[in-house]
């Protein structure tokens, strides 16, 4: 077996939506519009496939940006880069319950990425470290950017890899929200798999001022906004 397969293995058990970090607590305001009769589980395939191209192309631009930044030979220029999109991202995320549960996931994540990554990595730990100095929350995709360049993953694999993890984990929270069975959560998945690699080559130039950098889910960020409301709630957000 050589390298490339176990740092495959690994990514692939960092890009379960079941991995310990908390993503099943979270519905980024799925549940609201549950709720309001918004989404119903017919409209479940055309509402991702418009959410992926919209947030997700956004996750995916400044996930493949951070990768790129974990590249870069001095220490200095990494953190400026690292501080300044996690800043970005979070300005992008007006709910604040979405931008909270961003920042917690990604905590999360790059706690146990370098609980698990040996030898300890000098890039995840700059990552955690500058972030707390600066008081500034780092993001679900960024970490997972940087954790895919420490492992040595393609960065292609790796901004796909999150964004399969993404969807899993909103599909997860609509089986617990509608009558969405298991078999019909697998096709659904299935299906929007062209849509996720539409959404990272979106992201391929990492333009933070191209098609990728700003989306419009109006809807999605309403209904995150309203989500402290709800008289009764499964998820954080």
């Amino acid at each position: 077996m050589t390298q490339s397969h176990l740092n495959h293995l690994q990514l692939l058990q960092l890009a379960d939506s079941a991995l310990p970090i908390g993503s099943t607590a979270h519905s980024f305001g799925l549940e609201t519009l549950v709720a309001a009769g918004r989404l119903t589980t017919p409209q479940l395939a055309g509402f991702f496939g418009d959410y992926i191209m919209e947030a997700g192309a956004v996750e995916a631009l400044y996930g493949r940006l951070a990768y790129r930044a974990a590249a870069l030979a001095d220490e200095r220029d990494f953190e400026t880069r690292w501080l300044d999109l996690n800043a970005r991202l979070s300005a992008l995320k007006p709910a604040r319950e979405s931008r909270q549960a961003s920042a917690m996931l990604g905590k999360r994540f790059l706690h146990l990425a370098g609980s698990l990554i040996e030898p300890s990595s000098p890039v995840l730990h700059l990552a955690s470290a500058s972030a707390l100095r600066a008081g500034i929350d780092l993001h679900h995709a960024t970490v997972f950017g940087v954790v895919g360049q420490v492992l040595g993953i393609d960065e292609e694999l790796t901004v796909l890899a999150y964004l399969q993890q993404n969807l899993a984990g909103l599909i997860s929270a609509c089986q617990r929200l509608l009558p969405l069975g298991q078999r019909q959560a697998a096709q659904l998945s299935w299906q929007l798999k062209p849509a996720l690699i539409a959404a990272a080559q979106v992201s391929q130039d990492g333009d933070l001022d191209g098609p990728a950098a700003y989306s419009c889910a109006t809807l999605v960020d309403v209904a995150a906004m309203q989500h402290p409301g709800l008289p009764t709630r499964l998820f954080i957000s």
